[in-house]
């Protein structure tokens, strides 16, 4: 006898495809950057398979809701396939140096390739798994629903569950940067009452330029105010993001804009020609201790050793970050 529980696995894949396709739909250039950053065949790299990858995992999603056992059944096996392939490419990613280690499937959640991914992913196989036994047994979703009205309660409280860990795990980028721009000059008192928020101190990390040369990122900052443009990736969000600092740096001319890559030098530079005045973060460091997550990013260091705002993370919230460093720096010279 299939355990009415089972009506979970189905229902949990179903609602993980959902929100792959339309994350990936919204974001369709770093699908394709996943080609590249996987190291997967070159033909994929194409329009068609940003667009045809996440409409099919959407179709797959509702195929799995089918109340007819033979259409379940196909998209058991699809779903199991599926996970499989993609269990296969992150544990062969594992083996890369440097690892992929970027936003690159459709900027939801951390994205890093690691053991937590493949962890993650090796769950999503057994859901498969359990979604093709219950293919074997002859049953579906709207079987196991149907059939004992209480199948219906474990669904809804599963639902419920979910939406409660989402809120709980939800960081809203507006909670990274609280206004601190308002410090990107450097003037004014970091711990003043007049702040109605708490600025950190530079963290201390070292940066290598193309020459050689080695300093740390409160030196760094230490003349003037530093707009860190960083990705550890080459995708194609990067690509654009090195392609904008020109245009920021015009926008924002009190500010140095610059861009903090934890990708070497040669390879960053046979990757992204245009890049120009790259500061190099061996292993990291500045990378974690600035709290980056996603590639690409920003962060402001203020000319005064604090933090004056970000992280924030992708195109759409970088452009909207560098208007509102503009929008604070033109009132402060308009009050002087």
């Amino acid at each position: 006898m299939t355990p009415d529980a089972l009506v979970l696995a189905p229902i949990g894949l179903a609602a993980v495809l959902v929100l792959s396709g339309i994350a990936k739909l919204r974001d369709r250039e770093s699908t394709l950057s996943v080609v590249t950053e996987l190291r997967l065949p070159g033909f994929l790299r194409r329009d068609y398979f940003a667009w045809a990858l996440p409409v099919g995992e959407i179709l797959l999603a509702l195929l799995l809701f089918s109340p007819w056992s033979g259409v379940f059944s196909v998209a058991a096996v699809l779903s199991l396939a599926l996970f499989v392939g993609y269990w296969g490419v992150i544990a062969r990613a594992l083996t890369f140096d440097p690892r992929p280690d970027c936003g690159c499937f459709g900027r939801i959640g951390d994205q890093s390739v690691s053991a937590k991914t493949l962890v993650r992913n090796s769950l999503l196989v057994v859901l498969g798994a359990l979604t093709l036994w219950l293919a074997l047994s002859g049953g579906t979703v709207i079987s196991l629903i149907g059939g004992d009205p209480s199948a219906l309660w474990w669904i809804v409280l599963s639902a419920l569950l979910l939406v409660l860990a989402g809120l709980i795990v939800h960081r809203s980028n507006e909670a990274s940067r609280p206004g601190a721009v308002a410090q990107a000059s450097g003037a004014g008192d970091p711990g003043s009452e007049d702040d109605d928020f708490s600025r950190d101190p530079i963290p201390a990390a070292l940066l290598q330029s193309e020459d050689g040369g080695v300093q740390t990122l409160r030196e760094l900052a230490s003349a003037k105010a530093q707009l860190l443009v960083a990705f550890n990736c080459v995708c194609k969000p990067s690509h654009v993001a090195a392609g904008k600092v020109a245009e920021w740096s015009e926008r924002i001319p009190e500010v140095d804009v610059r861009i903090l890559s934890t990708v070497p030098h040669k390879p960053l530079r046979r990757s992204i020609p245009t890049a120009e005045g790259v500061l190099y973060d061996h292993d990291s460091l500045a990378w974690k201790a600035l709290g980056l997550t996603s590639s690409p990013s920003a962060v402001l260091l203020g000319a005064d050793g604090y933090l004056a705002g970000g992280p924030v993370e992708g195109l759409e919230e970088m452009e909207s970050f560098v208007e509102e460093i503009a929008d604070v720096l033109r009132e402060a010279a308009e009050q002087h």
